[in-house]
């Protein structure tokens, strides 16, 4: 079982929502899958999932010139 690195809390499977503010907008990412601490709430990303929150933003990035929140939903944008 995982520890979390701030309080040594158990780690357990969920899902969250991943925020950025980039320029004049802010992005929501929603139903991202992590690792949640069961203590203090503390979320990690896999790598893989990090791979796909940057594809996500950089793709969001070329469009959201006049958009000022985003929100997608990371299982939507999962399936290649």
């Amino acid at each position: 079982m995982m520890r979390c690195a701030f309080c040594g809390g158990a780690e357990k499977a969920a899902t969250t929502e991943y925020i950025e503010k980039q320029g004049n907008y802010i992005i929501v990412i929603k139903n991202v899958p992590c690792m949640k601490c069961e203590q203090c709430g503390e979320v990690y990303f896999s790598t893989e999932v990090i791979k796909v929150i940057e594809k996500i933003l950089n793709a969001i990035q070329m469009i959201a010139s006049e958009l000022t929140v985003t929100v997608i939903d990371y299982e939507q944008n999962t399936a290649a």
